[in-house]
């Protein structure tokens, strides 16, 4: 059970971030959201009684570049009547041209630090790179062309919604120790027009909105089947909505409960 616990702190990191913005120019508006996170009664998920959990990610931006922050903690009964209490924070730099990444993560459960990851990662102009972990332990990648960091992966995903494709295939690097990076598979539903009063009030009216689905795979797995999937309702302005996180040990739904947008910086 704590593998599994250990498993979803750390894979969450960067699957999901929220950004809004100028649909047409696609300029990212930094904004600060939270979801609330329960467990997902649609799929079984043995050996595991009752979840609960919120989640933070901020968008910052800098002349430079973007900062993405990440908090995630998750209170989760087992069957056995013990609590496991996981807390992951995240923090990462991704410049404006999208060729360069500096990331830390920090995810302790009830209390005792299990993993740490800091490094940072460069793209050539051609999209192949070369990542460097400092930790857990020392370690360099190649990636291939056309790898994208998670900013710039999650401006591509709403750019193909708003040209109503249904989707593609992408190398995917966010700092992650474990798989070192995946190869993500995102599909894209039929747009539909929110209308007055459906879903969070958060939201703007009149926005359209796509059902998205994201299948994560280790870069190097032969047996074809995704390390986790991430589902949700992206917005045209895009903020995110209606979470499903499957692992393969259980599952949970979450709802954006707070959003604040942030001004931009003035810049030459």
């Amino acid at each position: 059970m704590l593998k599994a616990i250990r498993n979803l702190q750390a894979i969450v990191f960067l699957a999901l971030i929220i950004f809004a913005g100028d649909t047409a120019a696609q300029v990212l508006r930094p904004a600060r959201g939270v979801y609330d996170l329960k467990l997902d009664q649609n799929r079984k998920s043995p050996g595991i009684d009752a979840a609960k959990g919120r989640m933070l990610v901020e968008l910052l931006e800098d002349c430079g570049g973007f900062i993405f922050n990440q908090g995630f903690i998750t209170n989760i009964t087992s069957s056995e009547g013990n609590d496991i209490v996981g807390d992951m924070q995240a923090s990462v730099w991704e410049s404006r041209d999208g060729r360069a990444i500096r990331f830390n993560l920090l995810n302790r459960i009830n209390g005792k630090i299990v993993e740490q990851e800091q490094g940072r990662a460069d793209l050539d102009s051609e999209g192949a790179g070369h990542a460097v972990w400092r930790l857990p332990k020392t370690r360099e990648l190649a990636l291939p062309t056309g790898t994208l960091f998670p900013i710039g992966h999650n401006r591509i995903v709403l750019e193909h919604a708003l040209r109503d494709s249904r989707g593609f295939e992408i190398a995917l690097f966010d700092g992650s120790y474990d798989a070192g990076y995946y190869l993500a598979a995102v599909f894209i539903g039929n747009k539909t027009n929110r209308k007055e009063g459906e879903g969070t009030k958060l939201l703007a009216r009149d926005l359209i909105s796509w059902p998205v689905r994201l299948a994560y795979y280790h870069h190097d797995s032969p047996l074809g089947v995704p390390m986790f999937e991430v589902g949700y309702t992206l917005y045209s302005d895009g903020v995110v909505d209606d979470l499903i996180l499957d692992y393969p040990e259980f599952g949970l739904t979450g709802r954006l409960v707070e959003l604040e947008y942030f001004d931009r910086p003035e810049c030459d």
